[in-house]
């Protein structure tokens, strides 16, 4: 009896102090409060002592935990807001300081004889380790910077009035289990900033870390890490917000214009984590910005080759920059026939040591990597299923679009029903933001229209928007609408002050549109009464969603400029490619997948075809066309190199370059079949045309391109700058156009010679004329002289008067005739 009276004591005591031992870590959270334990405790950048020492931290400093891994913590410190991992050895939880009454403290002096009999421990426990997941995959660190995720120049916040903020998403693993993360945010701000200036970066509308900007125009970073917490979903929300006074006065601050805050493009957030050997769509996901692409040695298949293609244009499009290696070096993908991989994969870990009976897209693991592999035969059908672009787009919501029902009520329009063809597609599916936004001075809502997400053969024509503006009074200051298209003001207008949902219909002019449309719509509220040192108004405005883009049925006949081309191959188009370049695809590949995004086209890989070099083109459709093609007899083109030596030339017939002897330039043009339109590239030998980061063709029909880009085009069919010229097959058309110039010179010399003699002859004759005048009216005085002086005569002799009344007027006879000798 008694043993088993002090067995059961025995194991209650056990049970107790195990109690005490292991509650807290069944009760560790997120937001628990710990402190400082041990001595030389340390924040690390990752859970490992290897990893960077971030600050050191005293016995007794408090902590908010955020994260747990293993043996250890992923901690913010109360005191300095320093964030790191530490071991949860040297931390135990926080002691919690309460107010003790009289009555507290006299029984405690009744039971102070108990306590020295009997101690029993408060609860300072360490914390006991968790013993880690037993895993051999090693953790991986992948870090997107700004410029990674399309803002290649950072973010900008300028001006000292308001409140700034500026929104970023980075892509997150779905399958692999995330260990940590760290967000560094690289700024430079204006020097001349208050000490209130700060900026505070909130991570999933969470804020993480604040800080006071320092006002020495200098570079600086500011650090925030990460639990896995925060990597929930496929997104990661990153919002950085500021504000930059300058003085005290609200009316100064807003009138200038010199204050920013640059965050620089370097700004990244990296992940760590625990890849799935077999999540293809992890692998995907996170794939680094510089992708290295691998394939066989020597001469690709044409399946090969039109696989990479369409590869290399979905990692174009998401701003990758790919490299093309050839195996036995293995990249983050590889795209090879079974066979030439066998002895690659055959070095590597695992038991996937052969590739026989695999399916054609694997996650292979090699010696030292894993990597995306894609095998004969080539589908490249499910890479778009694992596209976030190619996701949208097989959810038919997103792109579902409607005939407007209200749009002969607001603009005057031909057609109803089915035959209007106009079509409307919501803002926000064309991705808008349209949520309810906070006006104090300024806000705006901002979307780029991809051709890709409008019907099929469809223009934007204008929109229709609605929107919701704050209620003022008679005093308050007003409210305007501007709307913006590819930076063109193209909408001004005052918004009323009823508070009621009102309709705005925009026009969107064709000779402003592009290939890709930035439509911008900015909402502004003029302070200019009150007390500037008040407080500044906080209304809410939003777009409805019932506001859409209005596009229009339009067909292109015939494409004039580059930019009517992306249109007029929407329906479709066939792609021929020289088949040299199947032995050295490097540069072709990168040229056509820069096309492909730029342009933009959609290059089908099941309608790709391969000539042999020599061969003549002769397509039976709309045409894409990349080699040093021989054209048929029925196909026109600005730039033709079956006429030997090819010139630009100025309207003066001076030569601006030989195209012959630019071995580094490629040139681009728009071509015309007997059925159809086509482009028509005539690709350089230059080593470099992977380093172009953007080809710009939407101007003109002939385009010159380097390794920079776009270097210059022309209008063949206005010359008025430049115009083709081949000396080597000259006709007379060809010789009046090198020497126009020189025969409108002689031209303009012999008309003004015919001139000048013209008006010489005219001259002569009028002196003639007017001699001939002068000596006839000379001889007429002479002969009426004589008659008068014979008469005088007559009357001194006494003759009859009968004879005053005689005829005496002068006829012409042959007494004048003499004048007509002179002549």
């Amino acid at each position: 009896m008694k043993n088993n009276v002090k067995r059961v004591l025995s194991l209650t005591v056990l049970f107790l102090f195990a109690g005490i031992l292991v509650s807290p870590a069944a009760h560790a959270a997120v937001g628990d409060r710990l402190e400082v334990s041990g001595a030389n405790a340390s924040l690390y950048a990752d859970p490992a002592e290897t990893s960077t020492e971030l600050v050191r931290a005293a016995i007794g400093d408090q902590m908010v935990e955020m994260d747990r891994r293993g043996s250890w913590v992923f901690v913010s410190l109360k005191r300095t807001g320093a964030q790191g991992w530490m071991k949860t050895s040297v931390t135990r939880e926080a002691v919690r300081k309460s107010v003790k009454s009289k009555h507290h403290v006299k029984k405690a002096v009744k039971n102070k004889a108990l306590s020295k009999r009997a101690p029993i421990a408060v609860g300072l426990k360490t914390l006991p380790e968790v013993a880690a997941p037993a895993s051999n995959a090693p953790y991986l660190a992948r870090t997107l910077s700004l410029k990674d995720i399309g803002l290649t120049t950072g973010i900008l916040f300028e001006g000292a009035n308001g409140v700034h903020a500026q929104t970023f998403y980075f892509p997150a693993p779905l399958d692999s289990m995330i260990s940590h993360g760290a967000f560094r945010l690289m700024f430079r701000a204006s020097p001349n900033l208050l000490p209130l200036a700060n900026v505070r970066v909130s991570i999933n509308d969470v804020p993480q870390k604040q800080i006071n900007l320092p006002a020495d125009g200098s570079m600086h970073a500011l650090d925030v890490r990460l639990p896995s917490s925060a990597f929930k979903g496929s997104l990661v929300k990153v919002t950085v917000t500021s504000i930059l006074p300058v003085s005290d006065n609200r009316c100064f601050d807003g009138r200038l214009s010199d204050i920013f805050l640059h965050v620089l493009p370097e700004s990244a957030l990296s992940i760590s984590y625990q890849p799935v050997e077999k999540s293809i769509r992890d692998a995907w996901r996170m794939l680094p910005q510089d992708v290295t692409i691998s394939l066989s040695a020597g001469r690709l298949s044409k399946e090969q080759f039109a696989s990479t293609l369409a590869l290399m244009a979905l990692l174009v499009d998401a701003d990758k920059t790919v490299r093309i290696t050839r195996l036995p070096e293995v990249g983050d993908i590889v795209i090879a026939p079974r066979a030439s991989l066998d002895p690659v994969v055959a070095q590597g870990v695992g038991a996937n040591k052969s590739l026989d009976g695999a399916s054609n897209l694997v996650l292979a693991k090699f010696a030292n990597r894993s990597a995306i592999v894609l095998l004969d035969p080539y589908d490249i059908q499910p890479m778009y299923l694992l596209d976030d672009t190619w996701k949208m787009l097989a959810a038919a919501e997103r792109y579902r679009v409607f005939r407007p029902d209200n749009i002969h009520s607001h603009v005057e329009m031909q057609g109803a029903g089915d035959d209007s063809g106009f079509f409307a597609l919501p803002l926000a599916k064309l991705g808008m933001d349209i949520s309810t936004r906070a006006l104090s001075k300024e806000t705006n809502w901002h979307t780029v229209i991809n051709p890709f997400a409008l019907p099929m053969g469809t223009q934007p024509e204008m929109l229709n928007l609605n929107i919701v503006a704050p209620v003022r009074w008679d005093n308050d200051p007003t409210y305007e609408l501007y709307v913006f298209l590819n930076d063109v003001l193209v909408k001004a207008a005052r918004l009323e002050n009823h508070g009621m949902k009102q309709h705005f219909t925009v026009n969107l002019p064709e000779e402003y549109q592009r290939q890709f449309n930035d439509i911008r719509i900015v909402v502004q509220h003029d302070v200019v009464e009150g007390n500037c040192e008040g407080v500044m108004p906080h209304d809410y405005v939003q777009i409805t969603p019932d506001s859409t883009l209005v596009v229009k049925s339009s067909e292109i006949d015939a494409p004039k400029a580059f930019s009517d081309l992306a249109k007029y191959f929407l329906p479709g188009f066939d792609t021929y490619v020289e088949d040299s370049y199947l032995d050295k695809p490097e540069q072709i590949l990168h040229l056509m997948s820069r096309l492909s995004a730029d342009f933009p086209l959609i290059i089908d890989h099941t309608r790709l075809h391969f000539m042999a070099a020599g061969d003549v083109l002769a397509p039976e459709g709309p045409f894409v066309g990349v080699g040093h093609f021989t054209l048929s007899d029925d196909i026109v083109a600005p730039v033709r190199f079956d006429r030997g030596r090819v010139k630009i030339t100025a309207p003066s017939g001076e030569s601006y370059f030989d195209v012959d002897q630019l071995s580094k330039i490629t040139i681009a043009q728009i071509a015309r079949s007997a059925t159809a339109y086509g482009l028509w590239i005539a690709p350089s030998d230059a080593e470099d045309l992977s380093k172009i980061e953007r080809l710009e063709l939407s101007e003109d029909d002939v385009a010159f391109i380097d390794s920079h880009g776009v270097a210059k085009t022309l209008d063949s069919s206005e010359p008025t700058l430049a115009e083709v010229y081949y000396p080597d097959v000259e006709d007379w058309f060809d010789v009046l156009g090198k020497y126009k110039f020189w025969l409108m010179v002689l031209l303009w010399f012999l008309m003004t010679m015919v001139v000048v003699y013209l008006y010489r002859m005219s001259r002569i004759n009028k002196l003639a004329r007017e001699d001939d005048d002068a000596m006839y009216q000379a001889d007429e005085d002479q002969m009426q002289g004589g008659h008068a002086a014979h008469l005088h005569e007559d009357q001194m002799q006494g003759g009859h008067a009968a004879h005053l009344h005689e005829d005496h007027t002068i006829h012409p006879s042959s007494d004048l005739d003499h004048l007509d000798e002179k002549r």
